[in-house]
């Protein structure tokens, strides 16, 4: 190899290196490890169950479990009992509010029974962590959004959750 090639070479890997440096400072990364003194209450594996009703009638739609992470720095995960082919992932962030009170949005994908994009699907979720640490209820509301970004249904409901982990 010709040295000109090799200090082109030198010099694309410390840009590289520079650049994503720079990345991981901007995105609030760092070399820092978090302690379990910064972790928050609600971080863990909470399993729940949830009842969607109808927001005018108060009448019950559906009862279904679900599974929920709350990551630390703010990141959820979740999934539930219904038919995996319906839906996929859910993603959203969480925000601790006053006391033992909470925020979460979680956003995922919903699927036609022939695997074709139904739309999208966002919940609102206010949750209060019981005094125990170890237990939560909350309410949500719900909106279904079809694949122009239309609303096309809403929906309200309580959930309930036993910490796991």
């Amino acid at each position: 190899m010709s040295t000109s090639k090799a200090l082109k070479s030198v010099a694309l890997i410390a840009i590289t290196a520079a650049a994503t440096s720079i990345l991981i400072q901007a995105c609030g990364g760092g070399a820092v490890a978090q302690t379990a003194s910064d972790a928050d209450v609600i971080e863990g594996v909470w399993d729940s169950t949830i009842t969607i009703k109808d927001c005018t009638s108060n009448a019950v739609m559906t009862t279904f479990k679900g599974a929920g992470t709350f990551h630390r720095g703010g990141t959820l995960s979740a999934d539930n009992s219904m038919p995996p082919p319906s839906r996929g992932a859910a993603m959203g962030i969480w925000k601790r509010g006053t006391g033992s009170n909470y925020t979460a949005n979680l956003w995922f994908m919903r699927f036609n029974a022939d695997g074709t994009l139904a739309g999208t699907q966002k919940v609102q979720r206010t949750l209060a962590l019981g005094a125990d640490s170890n237990s939560l209820t909350g309410t949500l509301t719900l909106q279904i959004i079809n694949p122009a970004g239309t609303v096309v249904q809403q929906g309200c409901g309580s959930e309930t959750a036993v910490r796991v982990y």
